[in-house]
């Protein structure tokens, strides 16, 4: 069996998020501690990273001491880390410029591996009924990465063909989802009924911090948990548990078997690390907001036939009068 950790989206920072009252970096460090341990309990040959591990690409942003920290964390793990950059690891989400970035360093240190491109990892297990020199596997398992590159998605590079491997795991930060899409109109989401055509036996998504967990459709094993990190202070991150996951790879009656593990992170109650009452203070003022809203629209309907909407702007009662002539100067643009 040949064992691999996945992790992804860590968004290490010199500075907490706005919405965290700890310190950002321990409590990081201690995530990442938490996933060594796991890989090590299991016996795993190496951990792979989705991209994004730094939040701020900026090199000025990121503190030597923050690169130094990371590299001596993991400069005596006992397994390989394998990284495909995100949008966050480089300037204008071009991973050209990993050679200025805190990523580029890590890769440099060696304490990183590259994993994008030309830059993949082949594991196997020789076969013991085969002489050595014949490099016979009883199993080999290749793992590929395709970095973030942009809004839109070149689909090309999701169609990787496979080799002489049993099975082939696909790292991508990219969205993903059941349902595909665009997010906000902004950025492509890939179907997960998209890749069930393509010739990778696992893929693994980066990017979206919301946890989707792990499925199999049509015979492939699609992981895509979320970040390993909780920065905002929606709902869905409060609540969320961060996790790793173990994928198990294997050949069983002559096929090969993937099996996954999600592990959860243990991480202090949300009320200890978050705002929360800043929390409560946006959420009173977006429904003041939304009521004020609401009490214009509800304003601008004409009330008497043949009444102009400049007539019911101007009619509009308990609205500040600045608030009235900017839309009434706005109606008049149009």
């Amino acid at each position: 069996m040949i064992k691999l950790v996945w992790r992804t989206d860590v968004h290490m920072s010199v500075r907490a998020p706005s919405s965290r009252t700890d310190d950002w970096s321990e409590t990081v460090f201690n995530k990442l501690t938490q996933v060594r341990e796991f890989a090590e309990k299991i016996g795993a040959e190496a951990i792979l990273d989705g991209g994004d591990f730094f939040h701020i690409k900026s090199p000025s942003r990121t503190t030597h001491e923050l690169v130094r920290q990371v590299a001596d964390h993991h400069a005596d793990y006992k397994v390989p880390v394998y990284c495909t950059p995100g949008n966050h690891d480089s300037v204008y989400g071009d991973y050209g410029f990993l050679g200025q970035q805190p990523l580029g360093v890590l890769f440099s240190t060696g304490v990183y591996k590259r994993l994008y491109d030309e830059h993949e990892v082949v594991f196997s297990i020789p076969s013991d009924n085969h002489p050595p020199h014949l490099n016979f596997s009883a199993l080999k398992v290749r793992v590929v990465g395709i970095p973030y590159h942009g809004n839109i998605y070149d689909m090309a590079r999701f169609d990787i063909k496979k080799g002489d491997e049993d099975i082939l795991i696909c790292v991508a930060h990219v969205l993903a989802s059941p349902d595909g899409g665009r997010m906000f109109e902004g950025e492509d989401i890939i179907r997960y009924s998209d890749l069930l055509d393509l010739d990778p036996n696992v893929w693994c998504f980066g990017h979206w911090h919301k946890d989707q967990g792990v499925q199999v459709l049509g015979g492939k094993t699609i992981i895509n948990v979320g970040s390993l990190t909780r920065g905002a202070l929606s709902q869905d991150e409060v609540q969320r548990r961060p996790a790793c996951v173990g994928i198990f790879c294997s050949i069983e009656d002559g096929k090969p078997v993937v099996k996954t593990e999600i592990h959860r992170l243990n991480v202090a109650p949300p009320e200890d690390v978050f705002d929360v009452e800043g929390r409560a203070r946006q959420v009173k003022q977006q429904v003041e907001m939304d009521a004020f809203v609401e009490k214009i629209r509800e304003g601008l309907k004409p009330s008497v036939e043949g009444e102009t909407l400049p007539d019911a702007v101007a009619g509009v009662e308990g609205v500040p009068d600045e608030v009235r002539d900017r839309a009434l100067g706005y109606l008049e643009k149009v």
